[in-house]
């Protein structure tokens, strides 16, 4: 645990500068978690505990006890039953315009493993670079979460903070939020958006040949 005091969630989608946002975080002091990928914190499995955990009911993570912030999944789905277990943490929603964000997402999963957290949420839309009906399922997951987030906190703006950390990065307004100091160095930009390489769909055939990379699962595969 850092020095900081009280925990801060964010609630914002995948793809919404989340890893900024932890990278920041942790350049702020902050002991911050990233997601349930294997490695990202003591017993982590890609998701399938925490999976049965919330399916059972219990939403008090162990992670809840390791670490100061949290980012990415599972917080952003759990985030009202969050709040009652912390109603006085303060919660961060990451957003992003609506056609970059869904261009990011089918870009970045097309061709990916679809992991368990994925097919918990969506189920066989899990992979939102598959179809247009993939790609919708997720943009109306976005707007009603955002929606949802929004219309809860209107009433407690003082533990609330919205913005586009990849557009709007600089750390004066966090910094303001959090009420931390405002440190003298660059802001982060996890994960910048590069144009696809015309290389690439070779390359992946290649990897996938060499059997280096999964090949794209099929509809509502959940992995492993």
């Amino acid at each position: 645990m850092s020095q900081h005091d009280g925990k801060i969630f964010c609630i914002g989608f995948y793809k919404t500068g989340t890893t900024t946002l932890y990278d920041a975080l942790r350049l702020l002091g902050y002991s911050t978690v990233n997601g349930d990928k294997p490695g990202s914190y003591p017993g982590a499995d890609d998701g399938a505990t925490l999976i049965r955990q919330i399916d059972a009911g219990d939403c008090r993570l162990p992670t809840f006890d390791m670490f100061d912030a949290f980012t990415d999944n599972p917080y952003f789905r759990i985030w009202r039953r969050i709040y009652d277990m912390y109603p006085d943490a303060k919660y961060i929603l990451t957003v992003r315009d609506e056609a970059r964000w869904i261009a990011s997402c089918a870009k970045f999963f097309r061709h990916r493993r679809v992991r368990p957290m994925r097919v918990w949420m969506f189920g066989p839309h899990a992979n939102p670079g598959r179809d247009a009906a993939s790609r919708q399922a997720w943009l109306d997951a976005y707007r009603a979460h955002n929606a949802a987030v929004r219309e809860f906190f209107a009433t407690r703006q003082h533990q609330y903070f919205e913005f586009d950390p990849t557009r709007e990065g600089g750390w004066e307004r966090l910094c303001a939020f959090l009420g931390a100091p405002v440190p003298d160095r660059p802001w982060p930009h996890a994960n910048p958006t590069k144009p696809d390489s015309p290389w690439r769909p070779a390359w992946r055939r290649l990897r996938q040949a060499l059997g280096l990379e999964a090949r794209e699962p099929v509809e509502g595969d959940a992995g492993d």
